[in-house]
């Protein structure tokens, strides 16, 4: 699916105030620009767009020169986020997976499968509209957790 017809895919749901019954659609809807408060660090900036003609999901946290990357696919009936971490010194790569999805979901939660210590241990995804979603990440480091609670408004 090209980047334009995505944009019509989200305009045409936008249109029927609906989401997309597939978890990895309402995914896909969220391709464009995004940006979000995050207390004691500033506005931050997202960009989410589909590769590999639609069967991924990029997403791109900060700024070009400051960023984390995040990768969903399809994972028979989950949704599978490898998330490059520079929150740490060694950038290590988390894998996270949701359970099985059923339609019409408003929330995603993935949780850790596997990685090096600290990571990000859960990411919880809530939709709210077209132009709203968001993100909970839990990092754990030391046996504590930190929690960044970023809602996103479409740019």
């Amino acid at each position: 699916m090209t980047e334009m017809r995505a944009a019509l895919f989200v305009a045409a749901y936008a249109l029927l105030g609906a989401w997309p019954a597939d978890p990895f659609d309402q995914l896909k809807s969220l391709a464009g620009e995004w940006e979000a408060d995050l207390p004691g660090f500033g506005k931050l900036t997202e960009s989410i767009r589909l590769v590999s003609n639609g069967k991924a999901i990029e997403e791109t946290l900060g700024s070009p020169a400051d960023n984390e990357v995040s990768i969903y696919t399809r994972d028979n009936n989950s949704i599978l986020l490898t998330h490059f971490c520079a929150m740490t010194p060694d950038g290590h790569v988390a894998r996270l997976e949701t359970g099985a999805l059923s339609g019409g979901q408003d929330r995603l939660t993935f949780v850790f499968i596997g990685s090096a210590a600290p990571h990000m241990r859960l990411v919880v995804m809530t939709f709210t509209d077209q132009d709203h979603f968001s993100e909970k990440w839990t990092k754990i480091e030391n046996g504590k957790d930190t929690v960044f609670d970023l809602t996103f408004v479409r740019r």
